[in-house]
């Protein structure tokens, strides 16, 4: 499986109360387009996606008040929630990071389909670290199959 690494950034996602009207303004103000979307009930949360050059631009906004998007926007406000990086051999990299003693959330890789098309692709794990594990940021690792 080669040794872990990061192969580019996936995704810059930002929290907001109302996706729509996030993305009307990013139409208006910039022409993008987010024609991709999908609902994340287990998480309480509805994404927008545009991509733009390989990196995919996200709104996430709340389902309900006990969401993590939804407790995001009553602390900080709307605004940037994370990023993330698209990163080889994912097992690994948690491997060494936990190693180091970067903490992670949860503590296993998640499994799901690709809500979005990509070629002979199908399948897509992430994790999270914890913010104070790296300066303060929010970081999701995303290893897609």
């Amino acid at each position: 499986m080669g040794e872990p690494a990061v192969i580019g950034i996936e995704e810059v996602v930002i929290a907001v109360k109302d996706a729509d009207k996030a993305v009307a303004l990013f139409k208006d103000l910039f022409g993008l387009k987010f024609d991709v979307g999908w609902d994340m009930p287990h998480e309480k949360m509805r994404v927008k996606s545009d991509r733009i050059a390989g990196t995919q631009l996200q709104f996430l906004e709340p389902t309900g008040p006990e969401g993590v998007i939804a407790k995001f926007i009553d602390a900080k406000g709307e605004g940037l929630n994370h990023f993330a990086f698209r990163v080889s051999n994912l097992e690994a990299m948690v491997k060494e990071l936990k190693a180091k003693g970067v903490r992670m959330m949860p503590g296993e890789p998640v499994r799901m389909k690709i809500p979005w098309e990509e070629e002979g692709k199908e399948e897509l794990s992430y994790i999270f670290t914890h913010p104070k594990s790296t300066c303060g940021v929010l970081i999701e690792l995303i290893e897609v199959k």
